[in-house]
């Protein structure tokens, strides 16, 4: 058992030093029992929230905030319902310090702990919109606003969390109905800076993979959630194409797999306008045919490139075991891509079939 005079700042600090940094593999297993027994005692609420905020450095910070997710979600039962308040105002805190969501582990945690707490805490009312009104000052609070609305229903549809049925379908219903809001958060966002609409080419330009894929997620989930809006133009706010900008900006990374993760969005816009008003093509066309050349140009060999192009076809670009298998597969979905937006793009497809 831990006592409380072991379980110190001080001595968890040290431990995790231990952790993380001695050679000898035989003590490991003395620091990682003790934190085991840490994370399993009611100590662990107090000392993992005060070493979040002291935030000395990212092993301690990360590894608290994981203590404290782990806590809230398989723990809840074990705080006073009288302390709930202060985890609450405490985890909000956490949210907006920007030396805190810089690291994506941290990051991701303490908005995972949040929306657990949000669906357990039967006595926090208005759980997305108090966390909207704390990240909404700043463009920079985006992406850990962007991590707690996708890990509230993420956390809602698992069995990890122990809530009954009644209560599930409650927040279910009542998270629903904070669609609207959310939605003119994320573009107001997007609006109040415009500046942060161009930092994805500054993940571009540093080939900072992270970067890049973490904006095209913001990018792609706000327009998915306004796609409909966008094509039927049932509401005036929410039907400005200009927006598809958004989804043009990854396509300039060198990485297959950021650009690929724009396609589904492309590919729903195409369907929407294909069920719905085709005289919107004129209005989207733009965008497809600025689409087309920058797929096409991430399709071309690099100049000093001797060996046969890699085939393109679903069979060799899955059998493929070269060097060239990533970019035999990523040209057959581009194929498969503009053969389904020709009408649109009106680019003839034989030029695609040469060796570009």
């Amino acid at each position: 058992m831990t006592s409380s005079l072991d379980v110190t700042p001080e001595n968890f600090v040290r431990t995790v030093h231990m952790l993380y940094h001695d050679q000898d593999a035989t003590r490991k297993k003395i620091p990682s029992e003790w934190l085991l027994n840490v994370q399993s005692s009611l100590y662990a609420w107090s000392l993992a929230d005060q070493l979040i905020r002291m935030n000395e450095n990212s092993e301690v910070t990360c590894l608290s905030a994981q203590i404290l997710r782990h806590k809230i979600q398989h723990n809840f039962d074990e705080l006073p319902v009288e302390h709930c308040k202060a985890l609450c105002d405490s985890l909000l805190d956490h949210l907006s310090r920007i030396e805190l969501t810089r690291n994506t582990t941290v990051r991701v945690q303490l908005a995972v702990a949040t929306a657990d707490l949000a669906l357990q805490y039967v006595g926090w009312e208005k759980p997305v919109e108090d966390v909207v009104e704390k990240l909404k000052t700043s463009s920079e609070h985006m992406l850990t606003l962007l991590e707690f609305l996708t890990a509230l229903p993420e956390e809602l549809n698992t069995s990890t969390i122990r809530i009954g049925e009644n209560r599930r379908q409650y927040c279910r219903e009542k998270y629903s109905n904070c669609g609207k809001q959310i939605h003119e958060i994320l573009i107001f966002l997007l609006q109040v800076n415009p500046s942060h609409n161009e930092l994805l080419f500054i993940g571009v330009i540093d080939e900072n993979l992270d970067k890049a894929q973490n904006y095209t997620r913001i990018y792609t989930n706000l327009i998915e959630s306004i796609l409909e809006c966008l094509v039927d133009g049932r509401q005036l706010d929410l039907s400005d194409l200009s927006c598809l900008h958004l989804l043009l900006y990854p396509l300039e990374h060198t990485d297959y797999e950021v650009v690929q993760s724009t396609l589904y969005t492309w590919y729903h816009l195409v369907g929407l306008i294909q069920t719905n008003n085709e005289f919107i093509i004129d209005k989207v066309k733009s965008y497809m045919d600025k689409l087309v050349d920058v797929l096409c140009a991430q399709c071309e060999l690099d100049p000093d490139h001797l060996a046969i192009p890699p085939e393109t076809g679903e069979k060799s670009s899955k059998n493929n075991g070269t060097s060239n298998s990533d970019l035999s597969e990523f040209r057959y979905r581009v194929q498969c891509f503009i053969e389904d937006t020709i009408y649109i793009t009106e680019f003839i497809f034989y030029l695609f079939q040469k060796d570009v």
